[in-house]
């Protein structure tokens, strides 16, 4: 294109994007703000290509240096109508009158242009100097262009990239919940099960309680039982012997039956320990079975030692054999309470172990 064309073209978008602008309603804010970025992006290129590459034409010739005055003050006065018409609201009719002055000072400039800046440029420039000028404009239109075709295809792939990040930071999210949920699922089947264990343990303790009470109810009766006949039968031997052993047979008697009361009490001092362990959940099955079995071995032993007793007591003849009868029972009777003690103890300790290790591996998890 010639430079007159050049020159004239200029202005013809941003008079289209003031057309567009001023056809918007005020509810069209979104339009108004994307139309007006438009409009001051062109405006601002038309301002700056004639300081560029005509005014500096014009300050070289003495005849045509008022006009470069002239042009400079008009676009200083476009750059103010851009900057207050970007200060104001665009969603009232204040927008539209300030748009409206503006276009007023824009076509003013447009006809001061073609009327006095381009005949006076081209006055001044021979044909070859005119068609460079003209090719300089073109040039510097088109890298414009290019740059903001670039900086709009920047914007679309940040924005994508944007849209992914957010998809991505979304999909995570909803993973963590997953995850989340899974963990919180987990954690209240163990609940269940630790609890469903406990529930298990309860039962096993009260079955325990229950056969230890059986057991120490059925123990007593029958080594009363058995002390009652041996009573009878002291008393008869107490005849032939004499009084004093009668009355240690008797003594002995009531002893015994107060050991099976010392038995039966701590069978239920054994139920009521057992009861308090039973609230820890870590406490197997295994270790009430064998304080179980350690309490039955211990009524067995303590049932046979009386019954021993009782049968010595009605073969004794004399005080020398009642009273061997008695140390013997004595030292039979602390020794199966010591065998007792050991077992409960190794049992406490086994079960303690077992107790911790869970404990001891969440510490570990947690640390």
């Amino acid at each position: 294109m010639t430079l007159r064309q050049t020159i004239q073209a200029a202005p013809e978008k941003a008079a289209a994007l003031i057309t567009k602008l001023a056809a918007t309603s005020n509810q069209a804010v979104k339009s108004r703000e994307s139309l007006y970025a438009e409009l001051s992006d062109e405006l601002s290129r038309y301002v700056e290509l004639e300081e560029q590459h005509l005014l500096p034409l014009l300050r070289k010739h003495p005849e045509t240096k008022d006009l470069a005055v002239n042009a400079l003050k008009g676009n200083k006065d476009l750059r103010a109508s851009l900057e207050k018409l970007s200060g104001l609201p665009k969603d009232n009719d204040a927008f539209l009158a300030a748009l409206a002055d503006l276009n007023k000072g824009f076509q003013q400039h447009v006809r001061n242009e073609r009327k006095e800046l381009l005949p006076a440029i081209l006055k001044v420039l021979n044909d070859d100097e005119a068609a460079t000028v003209a090719s300089d404009i073109e040039g510097a239109v088109k890298e414009a262009e290019t740059a903001k075709r670039d900086e709009k295809r920047e914007e679309r792939a940040q924005a994508k990239r944007n849209a992914e990040k957010a998809e991505q930071a979304e999909a995570d999210e909803r993973a963590a919940a997953r995850e989340a949920k899974h963990v919180e699922q987990a954690e209240a089947e163990r609940q269940a099960a630790e609890a469903e264990r406990a529930l298990a343990a309860e039962q096993a303790v009260a079955r325990t309680q229950k056969e230890a009470e059986r057991v120490a109810r059925e123990t007593t009766e029958q080594v009363a039982e058995v002390m009652e006949r041996g009573r009878a039968a002291a008393q008869d031997q107490a005849r032939q012997i004499g009084e004093g052993l009668t009355e240690r047979a008797q003594q002995m008697a009531s002893d015994s039956q107060e050991a099976m009361t010392v038995y039966r009490d701590a069978a239920r001092m054994l139920a009521g320990d057992v009861q308090v362990v039973s609230t820890t959940s870590a406490v197997s099955v295994q270790a009430l079975s064998d304080v179980s079995s350690a309490w039955m071995d211990w009524f067995g032993k303590a049932a046979r030692t009386n019954v021993e007793l009782s049968q010595q007591l009605i073969g004794s003849r004399t005080l020398k054999a009642a009273a061997e009868a008695q140390r013997a029972f004595a030292m039979s009777v602390m020794h199966n309470w010591m065998e007792r003690r050991t077992a409960m103890l190794q049992i406490a300790q086994r079960s303690s172990q077992q107790a911790l290790n869970p404990l001891q591996a969440r510490i570990t998890e947690t640390a």
